[in-house]
């Protein structure tokens, strides 16, 4: 095996998934908004036939309006993703392996994330939404100022590939969009952490 080894992107594949994904949130959000038009005014039109009543339909208009505000912002955060996706290059690859570190491009960051061995545990290859993807598992306690880590900083890395509070789960790609098979990523993984770190 060479010094190093890269697991580059199937570049029509993460385009694919970008259109999928702002085409999800287009449709969803204007079905939404119209529904929850449609229920303001149902809302306004009860309001105004149940006479003494009136609060009730008051009460019903304010949790219509609260359905339209949302799904108005559902359609602007629509709007600011495919900006973002507009403006954001794919990295050079996905994952580079070599014998002192894992590396990872993520999208949105300007230079890789940089970890040591020591900081990783594995890969996680899960399903999520119906798709297998591969999550990175961080040694515990592991953070952006931890010895040897570099990039792990950048606000896009952050989201990416560190758990929330909410969100327990990290990840990068979609197996479908990597160019290497997940049993070699697994070999490779092994081979250059020293049997520390696999895919689970």
């Amino acid at each position: 095996m060479d010094e190093s080894f890269v697991v580059g992107l199937n570049r029509a594949e993460v385009l694919r998934r970008r259109a999928t994904v702002r085409r999800t949130r287009q449709i969803g959000g204007a079905v939404t908004l119209v529904l929850s038009g449609i229920g303001l005014g149902l809302a306004v039109a009860l309001t105004l036939m149940l006479g003494d009543y009136w609060a009730i339909g008051l009460l019903m208009i304010a949790s219509m309006l609260i359905l339209v505000v949302s799904s108005v912002r559902g359609l602007q955060t629509g709007a600011k993703v495919k900006r973002w996706y507009d403006a954001t290059d794919l990295p050079p690859y996905a994952l580079r392996m070599t014998p002192a570190t894992l590396e990872l491009g993520v999208e949105g960051a300007p230079a890789p994330v940089v970890l040591p061995w020591p900081a990783v545990r594995g890969l996680r290859h899960r399903r999520l939404l119906g798709q297998p993807i591969l999550e990175l598992v961080l040694q515990p306690g592991v953070t952006p100022t931890s010895p040897g880590v570099q990039g792990l900083d950048q606000p896009a890395a952050l989201a990416t590939l560190t758990p929330g509070k909410w969100v327990k789960s990290a990840g990068f790609y979609g197996v479908a969009s990597l160019d290497q098979p997940v049993a070699a990523i697994d070999q490779a993984l092994r081979y250059f952490s020293r049997g520390t770190a696999a895919i689970g």
